[in-house]
């Protein structure tokens, strides 16, 4: 009977046709695997989107289209068509000059809004928690979007005589904050000089950094130090210290700080907080580095 398929032949006698595959991909006919093993790889749409966001994404400079061919080995029609739609919908921006690719806002928001739901898990909680409760002072995460500081948890001591009302989401400045400096500071060199150029050097207290070549030299210290201070420059009588969260492959996550009113907290004081703040930074890192 036609359409029937004789049960005295194999599946491994039958002829190697294509077959339709149903789902959105319906109508695409599927190479039998023996003839899918012999041909090079090939990526699927979706996998050749993320691929290029994640080529952008990791990359120390901005990428030309081009680097992106030949490193994904895309057709040239396909890689522009996808980057094209990627500039258009805000996920990768072209450099004004040279039309270079750089991240977006719209991925930037995404990837915030990623490590801020894995920031809230239970056990990095736990740890700043417990990180809170050794030093008696209030501590919390933060990292780099869009040119500000933005608070990923907090956990507040309890003695603190009053609150700053900063909650997950908070923004502070970059130039005079300890988080800001420090994730500037440890920023690509590229990056860094980029966001430099655009800081408006606000002056929030006495103590605020508002000049460029001292805010240069300052970040020069923190980077062969690796940790950072904010000495009342954003909130009078405000003292902080933060230390860098890194990746897995070095680059900085975010970081993690300490916030104490100056009376009980000076510099020299933060200081004697610095060999648990970076076990506790080194503790998240792994947590955050086991989730990715």
């Amino acid at each position: 009977m036609r359409g029937n398929i004789d049960p005295g032949v194999t599946s491994a006698a039958r002829p190697a046709t294509a077959v339709r595959r149903a789902g959105p991909d319906a109508g695409k006919a599927v190479a039998p695997a023996a003839e899918r093993a012999i041909r090079p790889h090939r990526l699927g749409a979706t996998a050749r989107s993320f691929a290029i966001l994640d080529h952008v994404a990791a990359a120390q400079r901005p990428v030309d289209v081009l680097d992106i061919v030949g490193a994904l080995k895309l057709p040239k029609a396909t890689a522009y068509r996808l980057v094209d739609w990627f500039v258009d919908h805000g996920y990768l921006v072209r450099e004004p000059a040279r039309k270079r690719l750089i991240v977006g806002p719209r991925l930037t928001k995404l990837a915030f809004g990623v490590l801020a739901a894995s920031m809230s898990n239970d056990v990095p909680h736990l740890v700043l928690h417990r990180l809170v409760h050794a030093l008696d002072e209030t501590c919390n995460i933060g990292t780099l979007l869009n040119g500000e500081v933005v608070y990923l948890d907090r956990v507040e001591a309890e003695h603190w005589p009053l609150r700053l009302h900063y909650r997950i989401g908070s923004r502070v400045p970059l130039h005079c904050s300890a988080i800001g400096k420090l994730l500037l500071a440890l920023a690509p060199a590229p990056r860094r000089r980029r966001l430099m150029q655009s800081l408006e050097l606000r002056r929030f207290t006495d103590n605020t950094i508002a000049d460029r070549s001292r805010l240069d030299g300052e970040l020069k210290q923190i980077r062969k130090d690796q940790v950072s201070f904010d000495r009342e420059e954003y909130l009078a009588g405000v003292v902080c210290m933060a230390v860098p969260i890194f990746g897995r492959n070095g680059e900085t996550l975010a970081a993690l700080a300490v916030q104490a009113p100056e009376a009980r907290m000076n510099v020299r004081t933060a200081q004697a907080h610095l060999p648990a703040m970076r076990r506790a930074a080194a503790e998240l890192a792994g947590i955050y580095q086991d989730q990715t």
